[in-house]
């Protein structure tokens, strides 16, 4: 079976993702993404599947989503696991916050701060202006 159709693909990680539910019980997308190894995309292909059979129940607990099986789709007994060949998920590269050295200035690039000093005449000048104005 080389030539996989999309619904095979999805419907192949959507019985994954259904599998772990079903043994595991309620998980939020990071418990089933790191259980099942499949990517976050993958996971979320597979819950819109699952959601959309009406299979899930998706419940908001605290600032996490946690998805469940829907009760009349718990079984109690393991059910029997049908291999598909699925390209295995490319696993995701671990991102890292680059902050890059700070850039000291060498003593002879300070430059003091210029001073901005008008003579009183000029103040005087700029302030009768404005009041005319």
């Amino acid at each position: 079976m080389s030539d996989l159709s999309l619904e095979s693909v999805f419907g192949a990680n959507a019985g994954v993702v259904w599998r772990f539910l079903n043994s595991n019980g309620p998980t939020n997308i990071d418990g089933i993404v790191r259980a099942t190894k499949l990517s976050r995309d993958l996971v979320f292909g597979a819950l819109g599947w699952l959601g959309r059979e009406n299979k899930i129940i998706m419940e908001k607990k605290g600032r996490a989503m946690v998805f469940s099986l829907r009760e009349y789709e718990i079984q109690s007994e393991p059910v029997a696991v049908t291999t598909i060949e699925v390209a295995t998920p490319r696993k995701q590269p671990i991102r890292r916050k680059f902050k890059a050295p700070k850039k000291t200035k060498k003593a002879g690039e300070i430059k003091p701060p210029a001073k901005n000093i008008e003579s009183s005449a000029k103040q005087a000048d700029r302030t009768e202006e404005f009041l005319l104005h």
